[in-house]
């Protein structure tokens, strides 16, 4: 798959999602979509800025670039205001003109610059940056970060450390819910077990092993959750160092 390819296959999921949300009903829904909606847009605009963009400074010029990483800007700083919001009471609102801007972005991007990294790479470059771009999603900041660097290579270092913290706090929240769930079930199996205790021991010791178990999968997932991360801020690490070398 091409660069280009992959580029509007985003913005086709981005467009599937702004049109999800403005068709839903509930406040929990919205906020789902809402969520995925941070996620792709911070993705998707940290690969651009450290592997596209930079491309185009030449071809394109560095003044719509400029434009572009400004638009990037904006969506950063609405899409943290989305994720801090108290209340959905704004959220509609605050998505709607996220949308309008998003999508003006999209359109001038396909108009202007992609056709500009087509001329500017050839078939094989372009494939390559499509396999860069692919790589790239894996190990990039899955939350917006409007105040970092989005010019290399100060980008890049940034970028490391903001995918690093954010999957971060996706294991640890990942471990807090399966926590929860563990107490959850916890307190459910010692209400059954007290109402079965005039039934024997035996019982309330099984289900006390139960629970046990329980506890020790979950701290096993957790355990596994934290070495994934590890190994992403790894990657993260030397893909920021082979792009600052090269």
């Amino acid at each position: 798959m091409d660069a280009i390819t992959v580029i509007k296959k985003d913005h086709r999921k981005v467009e599937q999602l702004f049109h999800r949300f403005e068709r839903s009903r509930g406040a929990a829904e919205r906020r789902r979509i809402a969520a995925d909606l941070i996620r792709e847009l911070s993705v998707h605009a940290a690969v651009e800025e450290q592997l596209v963009y930079p491309r185009l400074r030449e071809q394109s010029g560095e003044a719509q670039v400029y434009v572009a990483l400004e638009e990037h800007h904006f969506a950063k700083l609405a899409l943290a205001e989305i994720e801090k919001l108290p209340s959905d009471v704004r959220l509609a609102a605050k998505v709607h003109v996220l949308a309008e801007n998003v999508r003006h972005h999209v359109k001038e991007e396909e108009r202007d610059l992609l056709p500009a990294l087509r001329r500017a790479l050839s078939p094989a470059q372009l494939r390559e940056l499509g396999a860069a771009l692919v790589k790239a999603k894996r190990i990039a900041p899955t939350r917006p970060h409007p105040a970092a660097p989005d010019e290399p290579p100060g980008n890049l270092l940034a970028g490391a450390a903001a995918s690093a913290y954010d999957r971060s706090l996706g294991a640890l929240g990942r471990a807090v819910e399966a926590a929860r769930e563990v107490v959850a079930e916890a307190i459910r199996r010692g209400a059954d077990a007290a109402d079965r205790a005039r039934k024997g021991v035996k019982e309330t010791a099984r289900d006390a092993q139960d629970v046990a178990r329980t506890a020790r999968q979950t701290a096993r997932r957790a355990r596994a959750a934290v070495r994934r991360t590890a190994r992403d801020a790894e990657q993260v690490a030397g893909a920021a160092t082979d792009a600052v070398v090269h």
